[in-house]
């Protein structure tokens, strides 16, 4: 079904309902891999029938609600993946519903040590911040302190994928709750030792302020930012 979905895209989306409800009851088998391909399967057909056909959806948001709170590790970490894709396809009331109940658990999966896990995270975290119900400061006040202890760390910018979805989730947070709330707790890290972790903060800052601009940006935060890239330029100088 996974496959399925992939390879048909949008032209999924006659065959939507039947394909989810023959996943309806594999959500709740009692082998834990069932599970967890089921509920990748389910957020296949949601990426793929976006944004159209949360009524298919509505027979499985009960039991992927219910292990959102029960399970843990690799199949908790594909639920939250198929809840983050459905979501998207929901009316703004209730998807800022749903993503408030499960950021919580979302937040907490943060400190996992898996690396899979850690990138589904990021990509329900980038759906959460383009759901319209959700405001920008509910995420200042509940996502972003974890969000930066937990992933704005050295071994990030050591592997490619986490670099890149690490970037890309940072950006989206930056679009919900403005360039400054970001770049604040990003300009500490262009000093870092590390050469790939102050490269990843750099591309990071630059992007923010090429998309959002340095309007909301204070004369203390500018002159850490053009201090922090001068020490990183000659850095780059110093071992070249």
């Amino acid at each position: 079904v996974q496959q399925i979905a992939m390879q048909m895209g949008c032209s999924v989306l006659p065959y939507l309902k039947p394909l989810v409800e023959l996943m309806g009851n594999a959500l709740e088998d009692e082998e834990p891999q069932i599970r967890t391909m089921c509920a990748l399967a389910l957020a296949s057909l949601a990426e793929s029938s976006s944004p159209h056909g949360i009524e298919s959806f509505e027979s499985v948001l009960k039991p992927l609600w219910h292990g959102i709170h029960q399970l843990r590790g690799k199949t908790l970490a594909a639920f939250l993946k198929a809840i983050g894709y459905i979501t998207v396809l929901m009316h703004p009331e209730h998807a800022s519903y749903y993503t408030r109940e499960m950021m919580p658990i979302l937040v907490r999966e943060f400190e996992s040590p898996d690396a899979d896990t850690k990138r589904i995270a990021l990509k329900v975290v980038q759906q959460c911040c383009t759901t319209e119900g959700i405001e920008a400061t509910y995420i200042r006040s509940d996502v972003l302190p974890d969000f930066f202890r937990c992933f704005w760390v050295r071994r990030m910018a050591l592997d490619r994928r986490n670099y890149r979805a690490l970037v890309d989730t940072t950006i989206e947070l930056a679009r919900k709750t403005g360039g400054a709330d970001v770049l604040q707790r990003l300009v500490l890290g262009i000093k870092d030792e590390s050469e790939p972790f102050r490269n990843m903060v750099a591309e990071t800052i630059q992007k923010v302020v090429s998309e959002l601009g340095v309007n909301d940006i204070d004369s203390r935060l500018e002159e850490l930012l053009l201090d922090g890239l001068l020490f990183a330029f000659q850095q780059e100088h110093v071992n070249e």
